[in-house]
């Protein structure tokens, strides 16, 4: 494939080339994605090089190539080197123009891109390309490469969860994620089954905005931590819709682009592009923001060895046996036990959200975060815990916290979420704050609990 890395070697026209452009395309759609987890392993990224000649008398036995990469994170990239007839023996008007070589091009690029969408058999495959390229000396050959990613990270054969925890272990990576990968297909959703498998590590992860963090140790994950998610999920989207509607300069926006189609619709009520506008404007307004959900684990400790990654590997399996756990969330490991290191990470691959400057919520259990606001983690001062948090609040740290069943000293329970403890802090730090109510998330279940339970049961 050559060095990438070497300019000397370097053409615009050559398989890197279109392999770089296809990884950037890569990565770029994983970002825009709406929903990461569902859709970065079905995510594709296209490039492509080209040097096309066409019939001019300037050609002097040139060639017309082009180079066409197609990259997904699971299957590598796979490039196809296009050469077309056009040499002198050929009758001059027998020869491709320029525009039509460019149109032979955009057709094998539509052409990869149907064959992977649908999984094309070969006979179909030949005879798309044939009538494609329907000249005797054109030439097509395939080559693949185990390749994905902007970094050029190799995709070697074991994407198990313990493989992604040795990238930690051994400083190869400082964030991995892993998703659940659809194995069974077939009609009937309920007899699908998932498997977790590391898809990304390191500057592959690209987050969209207002990603939602949920850390733990898992040991094991349990229906509480999905319930806990599911209601971050509906704060989060309760926050959005708020934002949204105190947003003056998206709805002038709307109003002016809603102004614009109305204009053209009156233009051609009857044209087919104003019923396909009409159609994508409704999907519009129908979208519902759904946030990112990612459990995340630092498979590194402060004060303990490393995880030994068949423990990870143990923990991150019971993700998918949850029933209520979405096939679209996933997990990440880190090379942060500390929040101020996985502040730090994630403020690399997150995005903003473009109602606020808020770019990652953290899902916390009451004793977390009252941890996270003890003073005694800081040196034992007040100033030096307020200024952490505030230079988390600038990278755009958010706090979800679920509350929890406390024994008062008369022997009654009482929920507590964090409520009183948020109130001794200053206004500005406050609104790093969301504390769930009873009424929105209350589960009395325990890690310690359930692997008590798994002991007796062995």
């Amino acid at each position: 494939m050559g060095d990438n890395n070497n300019p000397s070697q370097f053409s615009f026209c050559s398989t890197q080339a279109a392999i770089l452009l296809s990884q950037s395309a890569l990565s770029r759609s994983i970002q825009l994605s709406p929903r990461f987890q569902d859709r970065a392993l079905s995510c594709v990224g296209v490039g492509c090089a080209s040097a096309l000649v066409g019939n001019t008398e300037s050609s002097n036995g040139r060639i017309s190539t082009a180079y066409i990469a197609l990259s997904t994170l699971r299957m590598g990239t796979t490039v196809w080197e296009v050469k077309l007839e056009n040499s002198d023996e050929i009758l001059s008007t027998d020869k491709r123009s320029r525009g039509i070589e460019e149109t032979v091009v955009s057709n094998l690029v539509l052409a990869s891109m149907i064959q992977h969408r649908e999984g094309s058999g070969q006979d179909e495959y030949d005879s798309m390309i044939k009538e494609i390229l329907d000249k005797d000396g054109d030439e097509l050959t395939v080559q693949s490469y185990k390749v994905t990613g902007s970094n050029g990270r190799s995709n070697t054969q074991d994407c198990s969860p313990a493989a992604g925890a040795r990238q930690i272990i051994q400083g190869d990576a400082n964030i991995v994620s892993i998703l659940p990968v659809l194995q069974n297909i077939k009609n009937d959703d309920s007899s699908q089954s998932f498997q977790m498998e590391t898809a990304l590590a390191d500057g592959e992860n690209l987050f969209p905005n207002d990603v939602i963090i949920v850390p733990g140790s898992y040991n094991p994950p349990h229906h509480g931590h999905v319930g806990l998610a599911n209601a971050a999920v509906a704060a989060l989207r309760q926050m959005r819709r708020t934002e949204e509607k105190g947003c003056n300069e998206v709805s002038s926006s709307s109003n002016m682009l809603r102004s614009r189609y109305s204009s053209l619709e009156s233009f051609s009520t009857s044209s087919s592009s104003s019923s396909a506008l009409k159609n994508l404007w409704d999907t519009v307004d129908k979208y519902e923001y759904d946030p990112t959900v990612l459990f995340e684990m630092s498979v590194t400790n402060a004060d303990k060895p490393p995880l030994d990654p068949s423990e990870v590997e143990r923990r991150v399996s019971f993700f998918p046996t949850l029933s209520d756990m979405p096939k679209d969330w996933g997990v990440i490991l880190t090379n942060a036990p500390l929040f101020s290191q996985k502040t730090s990470l994630l403020d690399e691959v997150c995005s903003s959200s473009p109602f606020s400057n808020r770019k990652m919520t953290f899902v916390l259990g009451t004793d977390t975060f009252v941890r996270i606001i003890n003073p005694k983690y800081y040196n034992n001062s007040v100033e030096n815990m307020i200024d952490a948090l505030v230079q988390m609040k600038e990278k755009g740290v958010h706090f979800i916290v679920g509350g929890r069943l406390e024994q008062t000293e008369s022997g009654s329970k009482k929920f507590i979420n964090g409520e009183e403890e948020v109130k001794s802090l200053p206004v500005h730090v406050q609104e790093m704050f969301t504390l769930l109510t009873e009424d929105e998330f209350r589960l009395d279940v325990s890690s310690t609990e359930i692997r008590k339970q798994m002991e007796e049961q062995k």
